[in-house]
């Protein structure tokens, strides 16, 4: 049973229609803008959330550098015999080597004597207090086996190689 429109019943219904899409319509702009604002506020919240992290992280140690390979060099001497004269260890030797592939990169050798813990504690204080150097190999070997009766220690060596940066001086001209 189908019941006929009242001539005039049907302007108010389609007028109620429009103006439901109209408030709907409306409502829809500021609702998506807001539902966009709150994730924006959430994306900046995750990205203060990051800079907080990295800023309580403690700082990086800067690296062995000089300008020059002497420079590094001669650096790279002064920081073992520091390490070398708190423990019980002792440079031998020490030099440099070009990379050519990474000619801001040179290898630093040096040969170091001593007791098994001076050797660690000199290991342990280069990869970990500043300036850092990031030694790529240490080769431990025994020069001397401990002896009980006359209370000698076992006396060890150790060959490193290690990395320097090269910091190329500035140019002409140029501010800091």
């Amino acid at each position: 049973m189908r019941m006929p429109l009242v001539e005039g019943q049907a302007r108010p219904i389609l007028f109620g229609v429009l103006a439901v899409g109209l408030i709907l319509a409306l409502v829809a702009g500021p609702i998506g803008e807001a539902v966009e604002a709150a994730a924006q506020i959430e994306v900046g919240r995750e990205r203060l959330d990051r800079a907080r992290a990295a800023a309580s992280r403690p700082p990086l140690p800067i690296p062995l550098a000089g300008s020059s390979g002497e420079e590094l060099l001669a650096i790279f001497r002064q920081r073992l015999e520091s390490l070398a004269g708190a423990r019980a260890a002792v440079v031998e030797r020490d030099d440099i080597e070009a990379d050519p592939d990474r000619p801001t990169l040179p290898r630093l050798r040096a040969s170091v004597r001593g007791t098994a813990e001076g050797l660690h504690g000199l290991l342990h204080a280069l990869e970990t207090e500043s300036p850092l150097v990031a030694v790529e190999e240490a080769e431990l070997g025994i020069e001397r086996a401990a002896d009980r009766e006359t209370g000698r220690l076992t006396v060890m060596r150790a060959t490193l190689t290690a990395r320097g940066v090269l910091i190329p001086p500035p140019a002409p001209g140029a501010t800091p």
